[in-house]
């Protein structure tokens, strides 16, 4: 198996020259195919208008380097119902998470953290929308999506984790193997990022999450528009607890902006079977 060189030590770069580096460092890992030809490499793209790919340019006063992330930024913000399942609020840089079921749960996580300023990278996630990560109140400049082509979606990963604040990846539904669970994660506590898994099997994880869709509001008399959804939404992994909670997300209304997330009461919910009133 192909392996990725050590990248150099990116502080003390801003965020536009950091991302620079990690799209030419992109360019080198093998795409799978034995010419390696220019049509299998990974690309990443910006989220926003496709005008060009030039690198993105923040408007922070000062670079967010990662002795900056490691030292002041000790926590990513989480959408409501992860907030109130985890012990403060927030994800703690370093952790490695694997997000499962419902796929509202990984877009608002994307939307919170772009939202607040953190750069997010997208590994091999074509069915994701990103219109929804708008509608969540994201920042889509933030966001970068990377096409890994024929080659392994964890170097890609391995590579963005040395500049990127949060990396979502997918590892094709497999079990990664120990000793390269062991690099990858070694390399996002050292640059004090966040990994997030959508699929497949990885040791070490130190967070599972896993929502289900439980209750859809608006068409209680067997017509209408689906104006809301409830997720039950479970927590568990190394030193926290399992913990489950209910939230409801509901889409604005006439005169409304943004979508927006409320605590679900369980006896709301008892007996209601989530496609019953449609059926």
């Amino acid at each position: 198996m192909a392996t990725v060189d050590a990248i150099p030590d990116l502080t003390g770069l801003d965020k536009a020259t950091q991302l620079d580096v990690l799209r030419r460092r992109m360019a080198t890992v093998p795409g799978g195919r034995r010419d390696h030809a220019p049509a299998e490499l990974p690309t990443i793209i910006a989220a926003g208008p496709a005008e060009s790919v030039a690198p993105v340019i923040d408007d922070e006063p000062e670079p967010l380097t990662a002795a900056v992330r490691g030292k002041t930024l000790r926590t990513m913000p989480v959408p409501p119902p992860l907030a109130a399942l985890l012990p403060r609020r927030a994800l703690a840089r370093g952790t490695a998470i694997t997000v499962t079921g419902a796929g509202s749960t990984l877009i608002a996580l994307i939307a919170e953290a772009s939202a607040a300023g953190h750069h997010v990278a997208l590994i091999g996630q074509p069915r994701l929308s990103l219109l929804a990560v708008h509608e969540h109140g994201g920042d889509l400049a933030k966001v970068h999506l990377v096409d890994p082509g024929a080659g392994d979606p964890l170097d890609a990963a391995s590579i963005c984790l040395d500049g990127l604040d949060l990396v979502v990846t997918t590892v094709h539904g497999r079990d990664v193997p120990p000793t390269r669970a062991r690099a990858l994660l070694a390399r996002n506590r050292r640059h004090s990022s966040i990994l997030a898994i959508t699929d497949g099997r990885m040791p070490g994880i130190d967070l599972t999450v896993a929502s289900t869709v439980i209750g859809y509001g608006g068409i209680e008399q067997g017509r209408g528009r689906i104006k809301s959804i409830t997720l039950e939404t479970t927590v568990h992994g190394r030193g926290t607890q399992q913990r489950t909670g209910r939230y409801t997300l509901t889409a604005p209304s006439f005169g409304e902006q943004g979508l927006r997330w409320t605590p679900a009461p369980g006896d709301e919910l008892a007996g209601r079977r989530p496609l019953a009133a449609a059926q």
